[in-house]
């Protein structure tokens, strides 16, 4: 009887799929000739065969579906050009003084390019608005059972201040001009999210977003999540104009922060089927995290300090015929970091309006 593989080799395998397709082309087929072409000729067998052990795996063990509720994968190629329409924010909040600053940047408007083989998926985007450059790079591997994201952003300058509380013009009235560009901020992020679907051979979360799978009955899932994400911020309050620098508050001078936040997330997700090959999601995933500067825990006050509540929501409207796809989904997190002085709290959101097209029929 065949046992079951541990979590370590399965890790392992998926991350030696990722890399054979990214690195396997036609001559490696070739053969090579004396002692160094037996030796390649052996890597090459070995790679074929750790190749397809693992993609044997996936499929029956990770991958399996009842073909009642979700039809089967018919293809092994999909190309998706997408196009986002993306909005973020980050709100400054000092405790002692009330004074809170918010920041963001001009909504964005995005066009971008998705390859995905079976499981695996590669994006990049570029902002066509005319706003400030920015880096927006993803990751995906999806079966399922199991998802993985890996994402990193970018983001170095365009920001303007949106909103300001406890700043007050010379005649004591609070400070309403302040639609201005600030160009003291620049943020990083990269992270990783990791889920598990319970549902997963009725249930299709791939049928709502990377469309390589239909729905067939209506049904929901609840989903358990982890995420790693590490935010940076440069924060220089000198460049902000005379009268809120003047009566910014010592709390929000920092010049730098940098945390680290691992959450857990439950929730649940529905994929309603009204019509053929038509599919509505909504997803709605609250998290509790852990955010700090370092891991390592001064007091008590501090760790409960760090401890956060975030949600997560998706939602996807989808049309699908298995060779044909076209639709459009919204994504929206929050995310927010407390210390004993001050707070960030970092809102994003992206509509995302796409089509593609599946091919390399599936034997």
């Amino acid at each position: 009887m065949r046992q079951t593989p541990t979590i370590k080799e399965t890790i392992w395998r998926v991350m030696v799929l990722a890399i054979v397709l990214m690195t396997a082309t036609p001559s490696t087929a070739q053969k090579g000739n004396g002692k160094e072409g037996t030796l390649t000729g052996k890597m090459i067998d070995g790679t074929k065969e750790i190749f397809k052990d693992t993609e044997n795996f996936i499929e029956h063990t990770l991958d399996e579906k009842d073909s009642l509720y979700v039809s089967p994968d018919l293809f092994n190629l999909t190309v998706m050009p997408q196009y986002s329409y993306c909005y973020e924010y980050y709100r400054f909040s000092a405790h002692d003084s009330e004074q809170s600053i918010t920041l963001a940047p001009n909504n964005s408007n995005k066009v971008g390019l998705y390859l995905g083989w079976r499981w695996i998926f590669l994006g990049y985007s570029f902002d066509i608005s005319g706003n400030s450059p920015q880096t927006d790079l993803n990751f995906s591997f999806y079966t399922a059972a199991v998802g993985i994201d890996l994402f990193y952003r970018k983001r170095s300058e365009g920001y303007r201040v949106r909103r300001l509380n406890g700043f007050y013009q010379d005649n004591n009235k609070e400070l309403t001009d302040f639609n201005h560009r600030f160009d003291g901020l620049s943020v990083k992020q990269k992270g990783l999210n990791l889920y598990y679907i319970f549902n997963n051979k009725k249930f299709s979360y791939r049928a709502a977003y990377s469309h390589t799978t239909n729905q067939r009955i209506s049904t929901g899932s609840f989903i358990l999540g982890l995420t790693y994400n590490e935010q940076s911020f440069l924060f220089d309050h000198s460049k902000f104009d005379t009268p809120i620098r003047e009566q910014i508050d010592n709390e929000l001078k920092f010049e730098n922060v940098r945390y680290k936040d691992f959450s857990i997330n439950f929730g649940y997700s529905y994929n309603w089927v009204f019509a053929k090959d038509f599919l509505a999601n909504i997803s709605m995933t609250p998290a509790v995290g852990y955010k700090n500067t370092s891991l390592n825990l001064k007091s008590s006050k501090e760790f409960l300090s760090s401890i956060n509540f975030d949600f997560i929501t998706r939602a996807a409207v989808v049309y699908n015929n298995s060779r044909y796809y076209a639709g459009a989904s919204l994504v929206a997190h929050t995310y927010s970091y407390n210390k004993s002085t001050f707070s960030i709290l970092n809102g994003f959101g992206v509509i995302n309006v796409y089509f593609g097209v599946n091919f390399w029929r599936r034997k």
